[in-house]
């Protein structure tokens, strides 16, 4: 039998001196570093994660905050705080939906980054806002201000104003006089559309230009502007006007005029003797509801929803309501159209079937129902009650509610899907 080599025992061929301590070095890092990994997965699972897709950023508008809701799972996810006057507020997003704009009655506009729903800044770009919108290629968000008359543009991502373009309407005399702006819009080809509420004009801005140059101004639409939507497609924008029997059209594909399209049927004037509705609230069109060959929009002072046919914009009907509406709100699926009223059954919603041009129900969720607003598949439906202090969630089919969570006198309701859609 041969005889051993007690070295080579202690050290085989090839296992060089200190390759041991270096292999359990590296078993123990690999094994710290699975039980980090580890810990790092249950804490991501603890940890209430959620995409931006379907959120809810939901205004309350006297205590200058907004809630925000994952209306995929009804889950009230925190608010922010610290936001301004937020009468009359509006709320746009990225293009990403990461990021909320919301942009207040005093023209503050805050940045509410939605993963972390901290506010990332804060500027204030006017003095007195109606509204905004951000740009086709996301770059800028432009504001619609009263006070002073103009369209405030700022960069998306620093806040930092880049253009004002004053809404000036120039008088016969050669004197020009500042004007409220209303009704601005984003459309296709990176274009800005917007009305002069005491100017009876509509201008167009190409956005695209880095001096963002007014390309068009049309003249004597229609006696004061007051609101505007544009259909889906971005083809076409209609002005609503307040002392006027019709709407303007503007076709974004012509661009060479501005149509009268009437708003009355049967009648020579509009809220006419018995006719006649008091004017409880300016209605809403950015809420649009657009769906298929139907638009159907409410009636200025009349209790009617005003039906159209997209392919001529002739009336097709006057569905009677149980009051004024104040937004006219279509489904996904462009079956239904729900309306809020304001003023007589200002606590009341009612369905309008597409199929059938009818009332099909007439409900009360609560005290000052308002702003609904579809899940992006519509599944559901998210309701302001305002004087409830609440926001309640209904089924679309069956009417009964799903949900409801406390909120401070809850006003409009704004989802991240309108990040894909023009207008809104």
């Amino acid at each position: 039998m041969p005889k051993l080599d007690k070295k080579k025992l202690k050290n085989p061929a090839g296992f060089k001196r200190g390759y041991a301590h270096k292999w359990a070095a590296t078993i123990l890092f690999t094994c710290f570093s699975l039980l980090i990994f580890s810990k790092a997965i249950a804490f991501a699972a603890d940890k209430d994660t959620y995409g931006t897709a379907s959120l809810m950023v939901i205004v309350e508008r006297e205590s200058g905050s907004v809630i925000v809701i994952d209306s995929s799972r009804h889950k009230f996810l925190g608010r922010v705080s610290g936001l301004g006057n937020l009468t009359h507020a509006t709320v746009k997003f990225s293009k990403d939906a990461r990021f909320a704009y919301v942009i207040a009655r005093d023209a503050s506009v805050s940045k509410i980054d939605l993963l972390s729903l901290k506010l990332v800044k804060k500027v204030r770009a006017g003095e007195d806002s109606v509204g905004g919108v951000m740009t086709q290629d996301g770059k800028y968000i432009a504001l619609s201000n009263y006070l002073p008359g103009e369209v405030r543009i700022l960069d998306a991502e620093t806040l930092e104003t880049v253009k004002t373009i004053p809404a000036e309407k120039e008088l016969p005399d050669g004197k020009k006089v500042q004007s409220r702006v209303v009704g601005l819009l984003d459309a296709p080809g990176n274009l800005l559309i917007f009305s002069l509420m005491d100017g009876n004009a509509t201008w167009i801005v190409d956005a695209g230009k880095k001096d963002f140059p007014v390309i068009k101004r049309f003249h004597d639409v229609g006696e004061m502007p007051y609101d505007a939507l544009i259909t889906p497609d971005g083809r076409f924008y209609l002005v609503g006007l307040l002392n006027s029997n019709w709407v303007g059209l503007l076709d974004t594909w012509e661009m060479s005029e501005v149509k009268k399209i009437s708003t009355i049927r049967t009648k020579e004037a509009r809220g006419a003797g018995d006719d006649a509705a008091p004017l409880w609230k300016i209605p809403h069109l950015k809420g649009w509801a657009i769906a298929g060959d139907y638009a159907v929009l409410p009636a200025i002072r009349r209790e009617v929803a005003l039906v159209y046919n997209t392919r001529d914009w002739s009336i097709v009907k006057e569905v009677p309501l149980v009051g004024t509406a104040l937004y006219t709100v279509a489904g996904p699926d462009g079956r239904y159209v729900w309306v809020d009223l304001v003023g007589k059954n200002g606590d009341i919603i009612q369905v309008i079937d597409l199929k059938t041009l009818e009332v099909v129900k007439t409900f009360s969720p609560g005290k000052g129902a308002t702003h609904p607003q579809f899940t992006p598949k519509g599944d559901a439906v998210y309701i302001s009650l305002m004087d409830e202090d609440k926001i309640v969630v209904y089924d679309p089919l069956t009417f009964k509610k799903i949900k409801e969570f406390p909120a401070k006198r809850p006003s409009g309701i704004f989802s991240t899907e309108r990040a894909h859609k023009f207008g809104m």
